[in-house]
């Protein structure tokens, strides 16, 4: 598993683990419905879908992996298992970094007086950019681990790779910063609860997680680069080691999910995204109109101007500042379910 030995007839630099992709595989099973089953209770449906999603991509890499390490006399069915498996374990970390953007954008909604950004532009804008990196990681994936792809293609899916990975890095640095940003103005203010506090340090963790996956696979894209055709299969430290990739890889992303299952974010947030909290007790949660109605630009200039820096420069506010109002108080009797959401009709006065 870490000495290398490119065994005959194998797509592998190495004799890959049977095991590792059964146990993984039942762990990402378990992780996967998890978390679907408390986006369910909470009602936090987008972020259910994507989740679920990226959990069956990466349980059918696994899947597709663990076939892969037995023989199989059909060398075409082999190759083609080897390029799913491939493509599938790369799929899955970018579609996981993705569901990060729900988690901040409804921060910023139910912080919107600390929001650098719009929130629904928030998480549009950061999925927008994921979507790319998939398709940039699939299209470069698929050519990079085909056997039967000729240099000039290989070539090419590793550059692709080698974009999305790049743009996953800035992603993660501009998802960092955001976060940063957002907790520094809270914080300054005195109004920074611990459901926000718990969810930062949640986002923190999981997109230094994402970026040090990166950065291994940047690395190991530097090294093959100067391998010469077909040798780039099992060229370089990182692929000639199998367990790189079940440590920086697959662990790392493992740990991820099972941060996003045990700090789910609907055991702090509400799942209405008009919901806010009270800029002055900090404590009192009320049903706003919604940053997306409050804004009061056209929704294409919301898109390319997330932070209405036009509007700072011309010392226009184009925000309906509703946090300034008495909005109707809510009352949740439970953690994040609509159903049990009663907004109060009696208005009540800020101090």
């Amino acid at each position: 598993m870490s000495d290398y030995s490119h065994p005959p007839g194998s797509l592998y630099a190495y004799q890959p683990s049977q095991a590792l992709p059964i146990i993984f595989a039942a762990i990402t099973l378990i992780l996967g419905i998890a978390l679907a089953y408390q986006s369910f209770i909470h009602k936090w449906h987008y972020f259910n879908y994507l989740t679920t999603v990226a959990s069956l991509v990466w349980f059918g890499g696994f899947v597709t992996r663990a076939i892969t390490t037995f023989p199989i006399e059909d060398i075409v069915v082999y190759v083609e298992l080897f390029i799913a498996q491939y493509v599938l374990i790369f799929m899955g970390p970018p579609l996981f970094a993705a569901s990060e953007s729900f988690i901040l954008g409804r921060l910023l909604a139910y912080m919107p007086y600390h929001a650098p950004l719009h929130p629904g532009r928030t998480i549009s804008t950061i999925v927008i950019l994921n979507a790319i990196v998939e398709a940039l990681a699939v299209t470069g994936a698929t050519r990079n681990s085909n056997r039967f792809a000729t240099d000039s293609q290989r070539a090419v899916g590793h550059k692709l790779v080698e974009a999305s990975l790049i743009l996953q890095m800035f992603i993660e640095i501009c998802f960092i910063t955001l976060i940063a940003i957002f907790e520094r103005r809270g914080r300054r203010a005195g109004q920074f609860p611990r459901n926000a506090r718990v969810l930062c340090r949640v986002l923190y963790i999981t997109s230094l997680m994402m970026m040090v996956r990166c950065v291994v696979r940047i690395i190991e894209g530097f090294q093959i680069s100067a391998c010469p055709g077909l040798t780039q299969l099992w060229c370089g430290t990182i692929r000639r080691n199998e367990w790189f990739l079940w440590t920086f890889e697959v662990t790392n992303i493992t740990l991820f999910v099972a941060a996003l299952a045990i700090w789910h974010p609907g055991r702090f947030l509400p799942n209405d995204k008009n919901i806010y909290l009270d800029p002055v007790d900090h404590e009192t949660e009320r049903m706003g109109p919604g940053y997306g109605k409050a804004d009061k630009r056209n929704f294409f200039v919301t898109v390319l101007d997330p932070s209405d820096m036009i509007g700072s420069l011309r010392g226009k506010d184009n925000m309906d500042r509703f946090w300034e109002r008495d909005d109707p108080v809510v009352v949740r009797h439970g953690r994040g379910s609509r159903s049990e959401v009663q907004v109060e009709t009696e208005l009540t006065t800020k101090v």
